[in-house]
């Protein structure tokens, strides 16, 4: 990729350069083949899952009141309350943490 780009970008005014091409590559509309396909599916639908979990880390809200409040509290009713505050938080760490291995494997 890299000695295509070199080839590309070489200036016509250096009289000892190779001759300058002149490409397009339409990145906007570009398509998969069909050897393509699979693998342009699978990563598409991880990077849709990526906005949903950016949008998820944008909104997040932390449990820090309601942990300290167990720990000065350590009561039934606190220990509950917080506990249904951290589990959802819990599982959104989780999903990160998975969707970041999917990251991994499609890169």
């Amino acid at each position: 990729m890299g000695k295509l780009l070199s080839l590309l970008s070489r200036d016509d005014s250096n009289c000892c350069s190779s001759p300058r091409y002149d490409i397009f590559l339409d990145f906007e509309n570009a398509a998969p083949t069909d050897t393509e396909r699979e693998v342009y599916e699978d990563v598409q639908r991880v990077l849709l899952e990526s906005e949903e979990i950016l949008e998820e880390i944008q909104f997040y809200k932390g449990a820090g009141r309601e942990i300290r409040e167990a720990i000065a509290d350590p009561s039934r009713i606190s220990q509950e309350r917080a506990w249904r505050v951290v589990k959802p938080l819990v599982e959104k760490l989780l999903r990160c943490y998975n969707h970041s291995l999917e990251l991994q494997r499609v890169s």
